[in-house]
């Protein structure tokens, strides 16, 4: 896209990765920038612009001393900053430097995306939570969840399986981890019931920094003890699949302050697609269940809650369906497309930049 805009300022954008392929630059200021009208171009320097927004994969060490003529907009959607420093936030600064995003090695990642944060004029996040510890860097913040515009949304549908249950997570590889707590009670459930796990992901997925080691996701799941289908992920797959089965998993894990600290966007997705989502208890998982009246026995903490809600929810249609329903019309109404704009426009709203109607 051309960065020219005759009614309003040249606009560039930093992605997640040059290939524009990850969710993150496809669900967030693009797929704003796309509905409102807005050009922007995918830039690597601030030379010729009046306003940029990067991602977290900025490089930091170029980034934060950006001249102050600039508008600066830093989106930060996952938690990075909430686990605080230990060893692996300090060798972060040395992998991505190793693996491309960074100009120089840091010694301190955390403290460099501080400094960036405090440089910008607004910094966007994805949880009010996230939104909390930023203050400390920046007055300007604001939160916005993803834009599911590419996924077409699908009405539930009561499906009454005769001793089946279709259960489908989709993600990334370095979060299948997180479904590992799940797997006894899947286990448990298929001595009584044909059990079949979807995952809508990679086959062949880097493990390190997103980039390398690629490793098959079938030999990781081949000693799961259930039967597992793997779909390549795609948004016309993921609806596809999500049309097969009967209830959506959204694990994470517990223990990791990054992980544990994500929106509510997976719930929102299966939710749009019209399925009743089980999940791990967090912050966002239980907000989400508060603004769509669903009851909290559908997040788990243990295994033995897995087992429970697999129990119920596997076995009982009737109850599923009407999961599925108070979360489709979350997911079509406070958590739907209108108010992700809406909060975009506030992020540049802030900023003294106002785009004319298309």
């Amino acid at each position: 896209m051309s960065g020219q805009n005759d009614d309003g300022p040249t606009v560039g954008y930093v992605p997640l990765h040059p290939s524009m392929r990850p969710p993150g630059d496809r669900r967030r200021f693009p797929a704003y920038a796309d509905d409102r009208c807005m050009p922007f171009s995918v830039v690597g320097d601030w030379a010729g612009l009046d306003m940029v927004v990067v991602s977290s994969e900025v490089d930091l060490v170029r980034w934060r001393r950006a001249p102050k003529g600039l508008v600066l907009v830093v989106d930060l959607p996952d938690a990075f900053l909430d686990e605080g420093r230990s060893l692996r936030t300090r060798a972060r600064g040395m992998a991505k430097w190793i693996a491309g995003p960074l100009s120089r090695p840091v010694v301190d990642h955390h403290r460099t995306m501080g400094q960036l944060l405090e440089r910008a004029d607004a910094v966007v996040c994805s949880t009010p939570e996230q939104a909390g510890n930023l203050g400390q860097y920046s007055s300007n913040v604001h939160v916005a969840l993803d834009l599911h515009r590419e996924i077409t949304p699908v009405a539930p549908v009561r499906r009454e399986g005769v001793g089946r249950l279709d259960v489908v997570w989709e993600g990334l590889f370095p979060t299948l981890t997180a479904i590992e707590p799940v797997l006894p009670a899947l286990r448990d459930l298929s001595r009584s019931l044909d059990v079949v796990l979807h995952l809508v992901t990679d086959r062949r997925a880097p493990r390190f920094m997103n980039r390398f080691l690629p490793v098959d996701v079938r030999s990781v799941v081949s000693g799961w003890g259930i039967a597992v289908e793997i779909h390549d992920w795609g948004v016309d797959v993921l609806s596809q699949v999500a049309r097969r089965c009967d209830l959506a998993i959204v694990p994470v894990d517990r223990t990791d302050p990054y992980t544990l600290g994500k929106p509510e966007n997976r719930m929102r997705i299966f939710w749009r697609l019209g399925l009743a989502v089980l999940g791990s208890e967090s912050p966002s998982h239980r907000r989400a269940c508060t603004v769509a009246g669903v009851s909290d026995d559908v997040l788990c903490v243990t295994t033995d809650d897995w087992s429970h809600a697999l129990e119920r929810y596997g076995r009982d249609a009737d109850v599923r369906a009407r999961v599925a329903e108070a979360g489709h019309d979350a997911a079509m109404g406070p958590y739907g497309d209108e108010p992700v704009l809406s909060a975009w426009d506030a992020v540049f709203e802030s900023v003294g930049v106002q785009w004319p109607d298309p």
